[in-house]
């Protein structure tokens, strides 16, 4: 491929996002893998790994804010967890293969031989390196925007999926039922702990007054209580407590 059909490649991809970018050698390194620096004698040529540092730090940060921004009623630990769920390898190279971004990367010989354009891994820090890029070039407001955009589909899915979000939200939808229906207050209780310090079973009871309405237990104290809020809401609605 001639450099002026490289350019318009570059061109294309970058415009469909409709980002007017303005420094094409910043752009241009993003797309430049290690094996290919390894391979060309030319000092001035940068691979795309240092953007990559930076993106990495960057997609986390939009996504923190996204998260924290959309769920108020989950605490740090979910909020962690729902970002690793977003933000991995895994869904990086699923990302960045939807771009197409392997397309446009430049491989050292072997690298591309051994199917270096469908490695997850390469694919996952070609996307982090464009973030940085694009972070770089237009600033925050520009890549906040890029990264919502090629999110958006995964992030959404986040409040129709019970299995992850509908987990991490028992205790504060249990709270609010308590206060409507109850002069008591809820308050959960260690029962047990059993196990070796690395394999530790909490088991946690969830209590309104004296009552208990529901037992929960698992590996951590925030997970066992989840599991006994889960439990008492069960117990509520079967009372005729509606949320």
């Amino acid at each position: 491929m001639s450099e002026d059909d490289r350019r318009k490649k570059l061109e294309s991809f970058i415009g469909s996002f409709s980002i007017e970018f303005s420094d094409w050698a910043l752009l241009e390194r993003v797309f430049i893998h290690s094996s290919y620096v390894n391979e060309v004698i030319d000092d001035s040529i940068e691979s795309n790994e240092r953007l990559e540092f930076l993106g990495d730090a960057v997609v986390e940060l939009v996504i923190s804010d996204m998260l924290y921004r959309r769920f108020p009623m989950l605490d740090e630990g979910a909020l962690t967890r729902l970002r690793a769920s977003l933000v991995n390898k895994k869904i990086l190279a699923l990302l960045a293969k939807e771009l197409s971004l392997g397309d446009l990367l430049l491989l050292g010989k072997g690298e591309d031989k051994d199917g270096g354009r469908e490695n997850p891994s390469v694919l996952s820090d070609t996307l982090e390196a464009l973030v940085g890029a694009i972070f770089m070039d237009g600033g925050f407001s520009v890549v906040d925007g890029f990264i919502r955009e090629v999110f958006s589909e995964r992030f959404d899915r986040l409040n129709a999926d019970d299995k992850v979000v509908g987990h991490f939200d028992f205790k504060p939808r249990l709270q609010e039922l308590v206060q409507r229906n109850f002069t008591s207050k809820l308050r959960y209780r260690l029962k047990d702990s059993s196990g070796p310090a690395h394999e530790k079973v909490f088991v946690v009871e969830a209590i309104v007054g004296e009552e208990v309405f529901g037992q929960g237990s698992a590996g951590s104290k925030k997970e066992a209580e989840q599991s006994a809020a889960k439990q008492a809401l069960e117990a509520l609605k079967e009372r005729g407590y509606e949320e």
